[in-house]
């Protein structure tokens, strides 16, 4: 007869593993043992999850280059930790705090031990919180921040950037004649095009209504034209499904050390505004807008 002790010990193994995400795999990362717990959170079995390796689970919003530092520091005996990005079975994703210990004796590996904390909601809120909700880019007060940011590193490594205010011409007439749902669904897919057109580096935000703004690190005003004029003739040749085409306003400024980011942001907001003022459908650059001055 198993005894109260023995049965609670029972119990507690029963409720850790159903608690606890962990799984353990072999040195080469294949997968020999996982907990109820990450049964429950990956959607698949512990008879499908051995034997295979995490890769099943892989989220293809996931760098490559994230599991290459991972595996580079758990293969030399060290511990890992980070936040990792999974699918599960139904091809959901969720998010992990994952933390990794190698298993080893006399000085070999042989397994790693990985356990995870749910981090998913938080993450969610924190996506609420900062993104646009409608377009599902940057919003405002997420790129204040980020402006903030790109204006301390600049000044710490010694480079430059730029500043794009950005305004969709004639936006209320969409508006006044398709309807508000309509105008909703232009704004959607100007924000895909912009998306795809940008560089990666660039951070792109909306800042209201059909005003966005871009970010471009270590891009001079020169450059910076070049790439607005990229993005304005890309959004007039595209088709909108509208019997008009979609024009750009855009006003550019360069980061200088000497002034503040409201100064920053009010140039290229006067340049956007003298686009607008010269005929619509163009890019005026800050310095265009002083020397006309």
């Amino acid at each position: 007869m198993i005894n109260s002790t023995t049965r609670i010990k029972m119990i507690n193994s029963e409720i850790l593993d159903r608690l606890l995400i962990t799984t353990t795999t072999d040195e080469n990362g294949v997968i020999i043992d996982a907990s109820k717990g990450f049964e429950l959170i990956s959607g698949y079995s512990k008879e499908e999850l051995i034997g295979n390796t995490h890769h099943i689970m892989s989220h293809p919003d996931m760098p490559q280059e994230t599991y290459k530092q991972l595996w580079k520091v758990i293969s030399t005996g060290k511990a890992w930790s980070g936040e990792i990005k999974n699918r599960d079975k139904n091809g959901n994703g969720y998010w992990s705090q994952l933390h990794i210990e190698p298993i080893s004796e006399n000085n070999r590996i042989l397994g790693y031990l990985a356990i995870r904390t749910d981090i998913t909601e938080q993450k969610e809120l924190v996506r609420q919180a900062t993104t646009d909700s409608l377009t599902g880019i940057y919003n405002r007060s997420k790129f204040n921040l980020l402006l903030i940011n790109e204006a301390a590193q600049a000044n710490r490594n010694a480079y430059t950037f730029s500043f794009l205010f950005i305004d969709l011409d004639h936006f209320k007439r969409i508006n006044d004649c398709y309807g508000h749902l309509e105008g909703d669904r232009v704004l959607v897919e100007f924000t895909k095009v912009i998306s795809n057109t940008l560089r990666s580096s660039d951070l792109f935000g909306r800042w209201g209504g059909e005003e966005f703004v871009v970010i471009t690190p270590k891009t001079d005003l020169y450059s910076a034209y070049l790439l607005a004029e990229k993005l304005r003739n890309c959004i007039q040749k595209y088709d909108f499904g509208l019997d008009q085409s979609i024009t750009l306003s855009i006003g550019i400024s360069q980061y200088d050390p000497n002034r503040s980011i409201n100064e920053l942001m009010e140039a290229a907001d006067r340049a956007m505004y003298k686009a607008k003022e010269q005929g619509r459908n163009q890019t005026i650059t800050s310095e265009h807008r002083e020397n006309k001055d």
